[in-house]
């Protein structure tokens, strides 16, 4: 039976500083995939064959099936190659993730833009109705409970492919001044802005999150897929709160990219941010349904 893995170490590789969760929602063939996945991208195993299917369904202590599925998966995703006989080998890469200009397209933008360019991909509108705001967003806004907030969810493509999950809570009075058939085409932010409300700051905070139901769905990733999770608050030049955004992204598709700048202060060296981001939305071709 599958359960949580010994940290029994086999041709240099040591899993015990990850663990299996049985009681997780995500599959425990999944759990392994993504503990795989991390250690190929970081260069564990650089062009060398991984360790074979039983080996590996011993030290993970899962069923061979199981651990069948997860090597599939990578084998999907184009990370290793399979042969008869020959093992599992991690696929060299040829070229960086963004060197080719068919497969990502990159974009420059301020922190208070990010997530904003318009001209790179398709918004598809999934919901547009007046809800009253669940506690935490009516909190966010300095609204009373019994407000009413438009909430909008949006689904943002490049090239026809889904890229982010993007879900904005707007007041009902500004909300009502956006060009609903404009929805479909720009950044909630650049709507209000030609509104006549003006956004003078954001805050901002980055984390992860793994996809229920129907966000996997709408972003063809398995239930539990790990995403990049961005939150933002948007304010006008008086302080108000015009928007909350809760942007739910694929990794495998967007790069969040900071320059920073070596600074010396008091005599100690620390690092600064420069005011410009740079982000990407990227496509690779493999299947686009797993990571």
């Amino acid at each position: 039976m599958d359960s949580q893995f010994s940290s029994t170490s086999q041709n240099d590789t040591n899993f015990g500083d990850s663990k299996l969760d049985p009681n997780q929602v995500v599959p425990l063939y999944h759990q392994i995939y993504l503990i795989l996945r991390e250690r190929i991208i970081e260069g564990h195993y650089d062009t060398k064959p991984l360790p074979g299917e039983l080996v590996l369904a011993e030290q993970f202590n899962v069923s061979r099936v199981t651990m069948r599925r997860a090597l599939q998966d990578l084998v999907k995703e184009g990370l290793v190659a399979r042969g008869r006989g020959k093992g599992t080998f991690v696929k060299p890469r040829t070229e960086s993730r963004n060197s080719s200009l068919g497969q990502s397209q990159l974009l420059s933008a301020s922190a208070m833009r990010l997530q904003a360019s318009g001209d790179s991909s398709d918004l598809q509108l999934i919901t547009s109705k007046r809800i009253l705001p669940p506690p935490d967003i009516a909190t966010l806004l300095h609204l009373p409970s019994d407000a009413i907030v438009e909430k909008l969810i949006r689904i943002r493509q490049l090239d026809g492919q889904p890229v982010a999950h993007l879900t904005s809570f707007i007041p009902q009075d500004l909300s009502g001044r956006i060009c609903r058939r404009r929805l479909r085409e720009f950044p909630i932010l650049v709507l209000l802005e030609e509104a006549g409300v003006k956004v003078a700051k954001a805050r901002q905070t980055i984390s992860a999150r793994l996809a229920d139901a129907s966000v996997a769905y709408a972003l063809g990733v398995p239930v539990g897929a790990p995403l990049l999770a961005i939150s933002r608050v948007a304010y006008d030049e008086n302080g108000r709160p015009v928007q909350v955004l809760k942007g739910l992204y694929r990794p495998d598709r967007y790069d969040y990219r900071i320059e920073l700048s070596r600074k010396q202060a008091k005599g100690q060296s620390s690092w600064q941010h420069v005011n410009e981001v740079e982000f990407a939305f990227e496509m690779h071709q493999q299947d686009m349904t797993h990571f």
